[in-house]
C-alpha cells in the first residue's frame, strides 16, 4: 500500500487514469473513444503482436503463425534476443513470411520452470543502471539484425508497468530516438486513458497496450487473463467479443492487443476470434499513422 501511494504521489496523472479506470469504466471507455478521434482516428483498427520470452513460445510459433496468416493477420513480435538466437530458424521462417519484430531487448527476461509450465519474471530494467538497459537494447537491435536481417522500428520493454516513471521513460525514449527508432509500445493502459491510442515524446510515438473493457487500466493480454486467472480463456474471448462489437459498428479506435503464444496457440477459440479482427487490421505502427487524419 505504501509503494502504491508513494508511485503515486510521484505521478499523480497516472494515480488519476487509474481511479478513473477503476470507478467509472464506461466512462473511461468512452473517453478512450473521444481520445482515439481527437488523435485522428477515423476507423477502428487492430494491431497484434505477440511476446515470445520463452522456449516454449518459440515452440509454437511456426505453426500458430502460419494459423493466423491463414485467417488474414500478420501479427507483430516482439522475442528477446536470447530467445530468438536459440530458435533462429523458426523465426527466420516466420520472417521470411513478412512478419515484423519488435527489439525486446536481448537477455532472457522470463524463466520457464520444464515440469511445472510456469513462468518468473527475470531481468527488470528498473533493477539495473540505464547504461545496461541501454547495451541490452543495442544488443536485441543487432540480434534482429544478424539473425533476421532487419532493422527494427518499433520497441518494447520487458515488463510492463515496471519501467514506467516519468524520467524512466523520457530516458528510454530519447534513447530510442538516438538509434533511430520512431516506435515503441511499453506502457500500459492507463498511458492510453491520459494520452490517448498513441503520443510523441523524444521523438518517439508510444503506443500503449490495450486494457479491458471491463476494466480498462487492466491490460487485456493471456498473461493477466488466461496464466494468472482462472487458467481458461473464457474471460479473453468474452473481452474480444466485447471489442468486436464495438469495432463492428464503425466506432474509431485502436485495440494493441499482446498476447503470449504459449498460452494461446492450441487454443482453437482464440485463434478464431482473433482472425475475426482481419477486416480491421493495420498490420503495424506505420499504418495505424498512416489512417489517422493527420498521419
Amino acid at each position: 500500500m505504501i509503494d502504491k501511494l508513494a508511485k503515486a504521489a510521484r505521478d499523480p496523472g497516472l494515480a488519476w487514469a487509474w481511479a478513473y479506470s477503476r470507478w467509472m469504466p464506461q466512462r473511461a471507455v468512452n473517453r478512450s473513444a473521444a481520445l482515439a478521434r481527437r488523435a485522428g482516428l477515423r476507423q477502428p483498427l487492430f494491431i497484434l503482436s505477440f511476446d515470445c520470452d520463452t522456449d516454449a513460445d518459440s515452440a509454437v510459433v511456426g505453426a500458430m503463425h502460419a494459423r493466423l496468416r491463414s485467417g488474414g493477420l500478420s501479427p507483430l513480435y516482439a522475442v528477446a534476443g536470447e530467445v530468438l538466437a536459440a530458435a533462429a530458424d523458426d523465426y527466420r521462417a516466420i520472417a521470411d513470411d513478412g512478419a515484423v519484430f519488435l527489439n525486446h531487448g536481448y537477455r532472457r527476461h522470463a524463466a520457464l520452470d520444464p515440469d511445472s509450465g510456469a513462468v518468473t519474471s527475470t531481468y527488470f530494467y528498473g533493477a539495473v543502471s540505464a547504461a545496461e538497459w541501454q547495451d541490452d537494447i543495442r544488443q536485441g537491435d543487432a540480434a534482429i539484425g544478424d539473425i533476421l536481417g532487419q532493422r527494427p522500428d518499433g520497441y518494447r520493454t520487458p515488463h510492463f508497468a515496471s519501467f514506467e516513471s516519468l524520467r524512466d521513460l523520457m530516458t528510454l525514449w530519447r534513447f530510442l530516438s538516438e538509434l533511430g527508432y520512431r516506435y515503441s509500445s511499453s506502457t500500459r493502459p492507463l498511458f492510453g486513458l491520459r494520452y490517448g491510442p498513441f503520443f510523441t515524446r523524444a521523438g518517439i510515438v508510444e503506443f500503449p497496450v490495450s486494457g479491458c473493457l471491463s476494466q480498462p487500466g487492466q491490460i487485456l493480454d493471456s498473461w493477466g487473463l488466461i496464466r494468472s486467472g482462472d487458467g481458461t480463456s473464457r474471460r479473453l474471448l468474452n473481452e474480444l467479443q466485447g471489442y468486436l462489437a464495438m469495432m463492428e459498428t464503425g466506432q474509431p479506435g485502436l485495440l494493441n492487443l499482446y498476447l503470449d503464444p504459449a498460452d494461446v496457440a492450441a487454443d482453437e477459440d482464440v485463434l478464431t476470434m482473433l482472425t475475426r479482427f482481419a477486416p480491421f487490421t493495420a498490420g503495424d505502427f506505420a499504418s495505424v499513422l498512416g489512417r489517422a487524419a493527420h498521419g
